[in-house]
């Protein structure tokens, strides 16, 4: 039974003059396109193009908005991992984390990742059973830095995994490349385009704030929208910094960025997958540093999720089990706690930086990844609402039992004991029990179990020859 209602921070009435808001900054301010064939695009569609600024008329952006789908179908290598994303989905699509310099565990410290770490990583999203979508870079590896480094980054993601997946942002040769190697993993010829005929891979590109999308972006979009591939349009502001002060301007301009992307995939190819992917944030206003815990940052991004769940009905994304702690301590749990149930009560379709995130995504922890699994495994049960075991709501039990009786030996109990939500790391034990057990704390359990997961992970999961031709391939360049 899913759940009644979802948290709204707004009412009708300002969603409307909100979107009202943004499309007169998009008609009026314009948005920066670094690309001459994304403006020839616009251009070509209407929008007028003074230098690098594209005006978007309020009628190209509404019809752009209509011709995204409101679900798509995302296909994973191995097809009983394809998920559906979309307003009608049940549940709540995780991926996997981007962007962290550093890793640690409580057996080595701090350090700077390395592709023996990203592997890790890849592996412990692969064995998670909350993980929907795989890839992206979960940790930057800083042993490896020839020009290739992203081919065998992405090999490693097709080697150890086989959920959908998330590319990289890259220029136009770049990312065919990676397609490339996407082909080579399904067996396909170079030259077959149907392999993406199916929505097989995502990317997650990022405005340059305030109302700019550089080169890379735009390469990076042209690319996959060519192709019908779903894209991710993350705007990142930070109130007072790159966008207003003002919490609601912060909305209008975050909306502003996204739509505009919205608008430009669905004009290079109508019915390309777009996903809403809001990200501000309040940042240390003493220092201007960019930091993940306040809860106003949340209500920012809320609002963006009502905008794309209510009024364009189109799937969203936004950044969730974040935390400005350094260490898988108290603070981290009520933030990473915080900022996933703030954002799954908002209806959100998807979400990442879930797995062992620390210090504003600059450090990924091995031990509060597994912490992290299970919050979201608990957010997940919370978010699936409450289902009838019995009909009638145990009526006639009631009545069979009656008065102080009890209800453990019940044949209904028997049946349904094993059904109910359990974690796996925290501790349900008595206390002489958990003592018996090695009264470890959370950390050390999650310690544990990381590394029991990574000694049963295979070498690989795709199949040998595959996995040569890969190898083979990027060698060649």
């Amino acid at each position: 039974m899913r759940i009644a209602t979802y948290f709204r921070p707004v009412d009708t009435d300002t969603l409307s003059r909100l979107h009202e808001a943004t499309l007169k900054v998009l008609s009026d301010t314009g948005i920066v396109f670094q690309s001459d064939e994304c403006l020839d695009i616009l251009k070509k569609h209407g929008a007028k193009i003074d230098g690098q600024i594209a005006f978007l008329p309020d009628q190209m952006v509404e019809s752009a908005v209509k011709s995204a789908p409101s679900d798509f179908e995302w296909e994973a290598r191995n097809p009983d991992r394809s998920i559906d994303l979309g307003i009608n989905q049940t549940g709540i699509h995780v991926s996997s984390n981007n962007g962290p310099i550093y890793i640690q565990d409580i057996d080595r410290g701090r350090r700077l990742g390395t592709m023996e770490d990203l592997i890790n990583l890849y592996k412990l999203a692969q064995h998670s059973s909350t993980c929907s979508i795989n890839g992206q870079i979960p940790v930057e590896p800083s042993d490896v830095t020839h020009p290739l480094r992203y081919l065998d980054i992405f090999h490693q993601l097709l080697k150890h995994s086989d959920k959908p997946l998330f590319g990289y942002v890259g220029d136009c040769e770049e990312i065919g490349r990676m397609f490339d190697m996407v082909r080579i993993s399904l067996g396909a010829d170079l030259a077959d385009d149907s392999v993406f005929d199916s929505h097989r891979i995502g990317v997650s590109l990022n405005p340059l704030s305030p109302l700019q999308f550089d080169r890379i972006p735009c390469e990076s979009l042209l690319a996959y929208a060519k192709l019908r591939q779903p894209v991710l349009v993350l705007t990142c502001a930070m109130a007072g910094v790159t966008s207003p002060v003002d919490p609601m301007g912060t909305v209008v301009l975050q909306n502003a960025e996204i739509l505009a992307g919205l608008t430009l995939a669905q004009l290079i190819s109508p019915g390309t997958p777009v996903v809403y992917s809001p990200a501000s944030a309040v940042p240390n206003m003493r220092s201007a540093a960019y930091v993940t815990g306040s809860p106003v940052s949340n209500l920012i991004n809320m609002t963006g999720i009502q905008l794309a769940r209510e009024l364009y009905e189109i799937p969203s994304r936004c950044m969730a089990g974040l935390t400005d702690a350094k260490v898988p301590d108290c603070q981290a749990g009520y933030e990473t706690m915080q900022t996933y149930m703030m954002l799954a009560m908002a209806g959100v379709n998807m979400v990442n930086e879930c797995y062992g995130v620390l210090d504003a995504i600059m450090t990924v922890s091995y031990e509060k990844f597994i912490m992290d699994d299970e919050i979201m495994s608990r957010a997940a049960c919370a978010m699936a609402g409450i289902d009838m075991m019995e009909p009638g709501f145990s009526t006639e039990i009631i009545k069979e039992i009656g008065h102080g009786g009890s209800y453990l030996m019940h044949p209904s109990t028997m049946a349904h004991c094993r059904k109910f939500w359990t974690p796996e790391i925290s501790t349900m034990d008595s206390y002489e029990t958990w003592e018996s057990k090695g009264s470890k704390d959370a950390t050390q359990a999650a310690n544990t179990r990381f590394k029991e997961i990574l000694a049963e992970c295979p070498d690989r999961i795709i199949d040998p020859e595959i996995d040569q031709a890969l190898e083979a391939y990027i060698r060649k360049i």
